[in-house]
């Protein structure tokens, strides 16, 4: 029995031993013949992808100003570790103290967290805590290194905006894309803490202005920051610039012209009004090439600092902006829907001379009072017996109640449709308001759910521009068409779209939207009336016009809104033999059109190189803005502001506004 125990015993010591050589000869072999998979498998755990964003494109004005561009920024960032805060109570507690060193707000710092966690399953790619760290912030993370795993100071770029609050609303802005916008570009290559465009051309171009991401090869510690850079696995493409229509000096002084008749309708007694229009302060000005359609300068009132936004506005200066009862985010141009006031004639008359119901020579005759419907002429004296041209130089408000008469609303808005009215432009911005045409449909809508009936004092109304709703780039379009023999051009703002490399991607001419199926004789007539208008005896005569050595046509308007001041309106182009620009301008309260025209004829007189004496009504002192207060005070004392250097030399003050070579 004891000889079977022990042959047993052996052959378990036997089978034990062969195992443990197996084991053995198994690390040997993982050891030696294997080191080199086991060394590359480890090396492999501690590298990761890293994305890194692209630059954005630059937008430049038209002769190569930087408008937007970049600079680098020294952002704090946390990486996969902090994902999970809600676990570890150390993180949390980096966090807060992290938050604390760099005066974040710890909720929205847990937010970010959380909407990298539901968003982007990238996890190594780490989250944006503040950029624009100042050098004290950067110490004091520095010093808490150790109390810190997995934070890291980067250099990224951010947006920059270099002339500040010029053309801020063409340009618009950037900012981090929202959970919604997030949703709504899925499939598009977003994800969580991307920065996009968010209004203006930083907004329609940002397919072109986005660039596409680098992808970085790194070795990282065991905090997950970066030790070790492996190199490009893709680098980032930068996104593609924007050269603009826009002229920097031009449009500096469509914005100066604006802010300066403002400032002297809100500080001048008007003896005719009785009355200074204090309320003046927003407005709206369009300077458009009538052969081209490209816009030149694009002003709205009162405007802000793009850099507000970067690296991102604070919520102090958000609630400031929003809550501005003259809306300052608003860009008047595209989205101000006003009544065109008497610039609307000019739609009435084509309509007139073309339906029929009036030839050049009828003469209507004006007693100050239309009868038909008991309304008056803004002259309460009248104007006598006026034909289309004379009308239109008159403004005579009886002469066009007739031609409404004639014609009926559904004719009146049929001619506001061929003349583009009602619908958008086109113009290479968002958010741009269509209009507003009282159609057949509005009509009745009104009368069924209002009880509100249309009359014949409606329609009378409307043909002198009282119930339209334009915008003032639809004017200048609008105009445009006028002065260029009846082609309606689309408005654009980009010249050229160019790849970071220099090869050109895109560009823009002149795209015709249509004709106006008005007569060259019916339109003829309609600008020799709106020659008149700024001729001796016009109704913006008083404004000196016009230009020296260069003829003008234009139309004033004034849009009544009962309870306050009225709308200014103006539009006009130029040369009138032989048109290049058209401007349109709006302000609104300042009481009429002729209160306006001086800005467009700023406007003019630094396009065609004019030198305006100091006396000229359309003169701007070199001293404004920047002495703004103390000019007020003169012109509130009953005063003319004498600038310090036109007595000097005799300088027309444009300044920087004057452009030549156009």
């Amino acid at each position: 029995m004891s000889k079977e125990i022990d042959r047993r015993g052996f052959l378990l010591m036997m089978l034990y031993g062969l195992g443990t050589m197996a084991v053995v000869g198994q690390l040997g072999n993982l050891q030696f013949r294997k080191r080199d998979t086991l060394a590359a498998t480890a090396r492999a755990q501690h590298t990761q992808r890293l994305t890194e964003p692209a630059p954005r494109g630059e937008i430049l004005d038209r002769n190569g100003v930087p408008l937007a561009t970049n600079r680098p920024s020294n952002v704090v960032v946390i990486r996969y570790p902090y994902y999970n805060y809600r676990k570890n109570e150390e993180y949390r507690r980096s966090l807060e103290l992290l938050a604390d060193l760099t005066r974040v707000d710890l909720q929205e710092l847990l937010e970010r967290v959380d909407y990298k966690l539901e968003t982007d399953m990238r996890f190594f790619d780490p989250v944006v805590v503040k950029a624009d760290i100042t050098q004290e912030e950067y110490a004091a993370i520095v010093a808490n290194r150790d109390r810190l795993p997995g934070v890291d100071v980067v250099v990224r770029p951010v947006r920059q905006y270099p002339q500040k609050d010029l053309a801020a609303h063409v340009i618009g802005y950037v900012g981090e894309i929202t959970r919604e916008e997030l949703e709504a570009m899925a499939g598009q290559g977003y994800r969580g803490g991307d920065v996009i465009g968010k209004a203006g051309l930083e907004r329609y171009y940002e397919s072109y202005l986005r660039g596409t991401p680098g992808i970085r090869q790194v070795q990282i510690d065991y905090s997950f920051v970066p030790i070790g850079d492996l190199g490009w696995v893709r680098e980032p493409v930068p996104g593609a610039n924007l050269v603009l229509t826009l002229d920097v000096g031009l449009q500096a002084l469509a914005e100066r012209a604006l802010d300066w008749q403002m400032l002297r309708l809100q500080n001048i007694y008007h003896v005719n009004d009785r009355k200074t229009y204090t309320e003046a302060k927003a407005g709206a000005a369009v300077l458009m090439d009538v052969r081209t359609g490209a816009i030149l300068a694009m002003a709205s009132r009162p405007s802000y600092d793009l850099n507000l936004w970067v690296p991102a506005i604070s919520p102090e200066d958000y609630q400031r902006l929003i809550s501005d009862p003259i809306s300052p985010l608003w860009n008047r141009a595209v989205q101000g829907a006003y009544q065109p006031g008497s610039t609307w004639k000019m739609v009435t008359a084509a309509a007139a001379l073309m339906e029929g119901v009036v030839t050049p020579r009828e003469e209507i005759f004006c007693g100050g009072r239309y009868k038909e419907t008991n309304q008056n002429c803004w002259n309460r004296w009248g104007h006598g017996r006026v034909n289309v041209a004379r009308a239109l130089r008159d403004s005579c408000n009886v002469f066009f109640y007739e031609m409404g008469r004639r014609l009926g609303i559904d004719r009146l808005v049929k001619w506001a449709q061929a003349f583009g009215f009602g619908s958008r432009t086109g113009v290479d911005l968002p958010e741009e308001e269509p209009g507003f045409l009282p159609t057949r449909e509005w009509r009745e809508a009104r009368a069924r759910e209002h009880g509100l009936d249309w009359y014949l004092g409606d329609t009378t109304s409307a043909a002198i521009g009282q119930t339209f709703q334009v915008t003032p780039v639809q004017l200048a379009r609008y105009c445009a068409a006028i002065a260029n023999g009846g082609t309606l051009l689309r408005p654009r703002l980009v010249e050229r779209i160019v790849a970071a490399d220099g090869t050109v991607l895109k560009t823009f001419g002149p795209e015709p939207q249509g004709e106006l199926p008005v007569s060259r004789e019916a339109l003829a007539e309609i600008v020799r009336g709106m020659k008149m208008v700024n001729a001796p005896g016009g109704t913006s005569d008083f404004g000196r016009w016009p230009l020296p050595g260069i003829p003008t046509a234009g139309k004033t308007g004034t849009a009544e809104y009962p309870g306050i001041d009225n709308l200014g309106v103006y539009v006009c182009f130029a040369p009138a033999d032989d048109p290049e620009v058209a401007v349109a301008v709006v302000i609104e309260r300042a009481g009429h059109g002729g209160s306006v025209a001086p800005v467009a004829r700023s406007i003019l007189a630094g396009y065609f190189g004019v030198q305006l004496p100091p006396e000229d009504p359309a003169f701007i002192p070199p001293e404004f803005p920047e002495q703004k207060e103390e000019i007020a005070r003169v012109l509130r004392s009953g005063r003319r502001w004498i600038s310090r250097q036109s007595q000097e030399d005799g300088r027309q003050g444009q300044g920087d506004g004057a452009a030549g070579n156009h």
